[in-house]
């Protein structure tokens, strides 16, 4: 039986005067992969954090059997660094001997090198960064140019030269694009490397989760099972407290109803019965006994109540749109755009018509985000012309969040969208799970989760025809993302947007323009486009089995 590697027992964490969670109690086994979900603010990346000894707990204990643990985090840091140079560096010891024995020319320092193997270094990065699918022209590229999925890359061969024995991912998926998604999915499978990861994107938990644990403010609950395992137990979980606290309740009332019952026949026999009257007397006694075993039995019942199933908590909000008949909302024709030493596409031709759900799809840096730009008039094109309908009216919503203010409260960055009231911004706010004293935190402090949140909400009052969205779900919760998907599913506009996230890819479009290779546009959603491939994948298999069938029945020497 696989030994523990990870255990946590009765875990408190506390900020200031904000308590996270607490009774958090959990633990992985050696070569599991087992995802961390929970809604945002929660603590997660806190808890990871407390794992990798960086914060102390309030209470509770950690164990961990490894000490040689990697960590790949949700944003790396800034640096004017060579994305190999970033690479060699994760080998801490080896970095450092082969700069040294370069550095001093000193034989001795040369030698201790040598048996290190430190002068292997660039050709282990380089190999590295091949499995991870990083373009070779990146790899002498200041960091800070990368793309952010590109960063993620960058890291996750990191932690494919470090080899750690346990390894944390905190929302691996940001970023990536479908082909390094696919990588991954692959490369968490194969590996016998332990690892909890923080993430929310559906489709990777469930291709590789062995367990799914979800931590809330009261503690934690493991799941064996990948993401719609624990969907399906959830929904068991849920279906079955909800028939135990209904059955609870109808004992209860019918309890309550009988011990009243009960009170009045007694004081009835009470009232009749004197000591020439003994049946009566008895009568009283009698009722007065049931009385009371039926109040001992509502107490017991209480003492082991269970609890009405909580709603869980959830943004409610319905986008709309102003009507808008035109037939046509934007056309491209023979777009071009090139950065100073890099032809991004050319001779690009499309349009988007009323009823349109694109999806925008390609390999990072194949200019996606570039596109919705000039797309929004804030690029001008190297060549070819977009014209808007004069009185289209677009929502954006940038993965970089540029469209919220930097200053004032989460309060401030909805009121100043909008004319409405400070209550009725705080009722809209309180939809999207700002309540209380929460409206009042300072945008600079909030979490990303947070930002996405009242980036949604100012959409709700731009009153646009068509919305562009760029990588809406990055920072969002499960919870969260669902609910967001369901509202995007009724907006009666239309929809151009960049998401990694399949789920959310396949409900929502129903055409698909891909930058990677040629410009093609699919008529069909992301769903189908895939499905329309995976045939035609198997057909070209098929042929080849077929072709192999024929040749192997052919006698080449007679």
């Amino acid at each position: 039986m696989p030994t523990e590697v990870l255990s946590i027992h009765d875990l408190q964490i506390d900020f200031a005067d904000q308590r996270l969670f607490h009774d958090v109690t959990f633990s992985i086994r050696d070569g599991e992969h087992v995802a961390l979900v929970g809604p945002n603010g929660v603590g997660k990346t806190t808890l990871l954090r407390a794992i990798l000894k960086e914060i102390t707990p309030t209470t509770g204990t950690i164990h961990r059997t490894y000490d040689r643990i990697g960590l790949l985090s949700q944003q790396i840091e800034p640096s004017t660094n060579l994305a190999i140079q970033i690479v060699e560096q994760a080998d801490v010891t080896r970095y450092d001997l082969r700069e040294r024995a370069l550095t001093t020319e000193s034989v001795d320092d040369y030698q201790v090198a040598v048996d290190a193997d430190a002068f292997t270094l660039e050709a282990d990065a380089r190999r590295v960064l091949k499995e991870v699918q990083l373009e070779q022209s990146l790899w002498f590229q200041p960091l800070n140019t990368l793309s952010g999925g590109e960063q993620t890359r960058i890291q996750l061969a990191c932690l494919l030269l470090k080899k750690p024995d346990f390894i944390l991912l905190d929302e691996p998926t940001n970023h990536l694009d479908e082909d390094t998604l696919e990588w991954l999915i692959a490369w968490t499978r194969q590996t016998k490397t332990t690892m909890l990861y923080v993430s929310h994107e559906r489709a990777f938990i469930d291709a590789t989760a062995d367990a799914v644990i979800e931590l809330t403010e009261a503690g934690a609950a493991r799941y064996e099972g990948n993401y719609e395992t624990y969907r399906m137990l959830k929904e068991h979980e849920r279906t079955a407290q909800w028939h135990q606290y209904e059955k609870q309740e109808r004992t209860r009332k019918e309890l309550t109803r009988m011990i009243g019952q009960y009170q009045n026949w007694h004081q009835k026999a009470t009232a009749s019965a004197s000591e020439r009257d003994p049946y009566a007397k008895k009568k009283a006694a009698k009722h007065a006994t049931k009385v009371k075993a039926k109040e001992n039995q509502l107490e017991r019942l209480l003492e082991h109540r269970v609890k009405k199933p909580e709603t869980p908590s959830s943004v409610h909000v319905r986008f709309e749109a102003e009507h808008f008949l035109a037939k046509r909302l934007v056309s491209v024709d023979a777009l071009s755009f090139d950065y100073p030493h890099r032809q991004l596409f050319q001779d690009v031709s499309f349009s988007i018509q009323r009823g349109d759900r694109i999806a925008l799809i390609g390999r990072n840096g194949s200019g996606k985000t570039t596109l919705l730009r000039l797309l929004l008039g804030e690029l001008a094109p190297s060549a070819g012309i977009i014209k808007r309908h004069p009185t289209l009216k677009v929502g954006y919503f940038s993965q970089v969040l540029s469209t919220l203010p930097n200053t004032g409260t989460l309060l401030d960055a909805l009121l100043e969208t909008s004319e409405i009231s400070e209550t009725d911004a705080r009722t809209l706010l309180a939809c999207f799970l700002f309540r209380r004293e929460t409206v009042y935190k300072p945008i600079a402090e909030a979490s990303m989760g947070e930002k996405c949140r009242i980036a949604f909400l100012r959409l709700y009052f731009s009153g646009a025809h068509l919305l562009i969205l760029d990588e809406p779900t990055n920072y969002l919760d499960l919870a969260t993302r669902e609910q967001i998907e369901a509202a995007l599913e009724v907006f009666p506009g239309e929809l151009l947007f960049v998401s990694h996230d399949r789920y959310f890819t396949d409900r929502l479009s129903n055409r698909t323009i891909s930058l990677t290779g040629d410009f093609t546009v699919h008529p069909v959603g992301t769903k189908a486009l895939r499905e329309q491939r995976a045939s035609d994948s198997d057909g070209i298999r098929a042929d080849l089995r077929r072709l192999n069938e024929l040749t192997g029945e052919i006698d080449f020497d007679a």
